[in-house]
């Protein structure tokens, strides 16, 4: 019966056979649903019904991020990006295929691994958006991905003493922490700040910082970083 299904169908019932995932990695202080769970729940049925993923990538770039550590040593980090797509096929009938054009980026301070883990990165959401899954621990409405922590009401937010407030280097540094770990544990950028916010206590936009409230963060994110 298996043959006389067209790969729509076929994609149909590996949604089926996904059911819940359990956040089953851990790091910074925060649980999530690691890559490789996601590929185990969908690789037996795709076996059974015969069903390839092929990626390819269409274009790439990259660029360099220099910035300086705790230490204020000159640190680069690589960020490489560019568009993809992802190709099911029906290996009963290879004519049968379906072409979703992506996206990758990745951070780290290898440019080989910088690539790897924007394939990583990109493979797991792509997986996880085909298939219409919930993840709304993921969802970038429900996370602050510049930094911004959330306020009740229409308070104005704190500002930082006159030139005590965080510099442009301490920034840089923060959001370069911040995007590595990110990128290497496949999770939101701004999951990662939220919870340094919580381990810290201390609840500000990074540009709201004072500059030993910085030095704080980026202490904190480098323990993190490994």
């Amino acid at each position: 019966m298996t043959e006389k299904l067209n790969l729509h169908q076929k994609l149909v019932e590996v949604r089926k056979s996904i059911g819940g995932f359990t956040k089953d990695a851990k790091s910074f202080n925060y649980s999530y649903v690691s890559g490789s769970q996601v590929l185990s729940k969908i690789q037996d049925k795709m076996n059974e019904l015969g069903v390839l993923l092929v990626p390819k990538i269409i274009t790439q770039d990259f660029q360099e991020h220099a910035y300086k550590d705790k230490n204020n040593k000159d640190k680069l980090d690589f960020i490489v990006h560019g568009s993809m797509a992802y190709t099911w096929v029906n290996a009963d009938n290879p004519n049968d295929s379906m072409e979703i054009p992506f996206y990758y980026t990745g951070q780290q301070d290898d440019i080989s691994k910088a690539f790897g883990s924007g394939l990583t990165y990109s493979e797991r959401y792509f997986i996880i958006k085909f298939f219409n899954l919930p993840t709304d621990s993921d969802d970038p409405d429900a996370k602050d991905t510049t930094g911004r922590s959330q306020r009740q009401g229409n308070a104005s937010p704190p500002k930082p003493q006159s030139g005590n407030g965080i510099t442009q280097g301490q920034k840089n540094a923060i959001q370069a922490k911040t995007n590595s770990i990110a990128q290497r544990d496949a999770i939101g950028q701004g999951a990662v700040w939220e919870n340094a916010q919580k381990a810290l206590g201390i609840f500000k936009r990074s540009g709201e910082l004072t500059k030993a409230e910085a030095s704080k963060f980026i202490d904190y994110l480098s323990t993190q970083e490994g």
